[in-house]
């Protein structure tokens, strides 16, 4: 799974000028390898994150359709490739199937781990 920072042109410009290497502004290529996670030193990270804090960036993963990932609502999620999706909430313990049209197709509560692949497969099948 890879993750970047995506930031807008000006932000990139901004930071360039805001981080320095002997009295010189950095180039663009050092910016882009830290908002990519290429460069991991020091100076990489605090290029992310003024890029975050300052300069209006957010970060995305990439990720295998179909994987589930988790948002900060405590919900799993899993989109796949004709646009279906399965959300699981954690608190809740309910699972819902959605059409690639956003309709609910199917509901669950109290889903167990050994039936997520069920609602998966409904999913895909969509």
């Amino acid at each position: 799974m890879n993750k970047y920072i995506s930031v807008s042109k000006e932000g990139i410009k901004a930071l360039q000028r805001t981080f320095k290497v002997n009295g010189k502004e950095i180039c663009e290529r050092c910016v882009k390898n830290a908002l990519a996670y290429r460069t991991n030193n020091e100076l990489a990270r605090k290029i992310r994150f003024a890029a975050v804090k300052h300069h209006g960036g957010c970060t995305y993963y990439n990720i295998p359709e179909g994987e589930f990932f988790f948002d900060s609502d405590s919900c799993a999620f899993a989109v796949y490739a004709n646009g279906a999706e399965v959300r699981l909430d954690k608190q809740t313990g309910e699972g819902f199937v959605y059409s690639p049209k956003g309709e609910l197709i199917e509901r669950r509560e109290h889903v167990m781990l050994t039936q997520i692949p069920e609602l998966s497969r409904i999913a895909q099948a969509l």
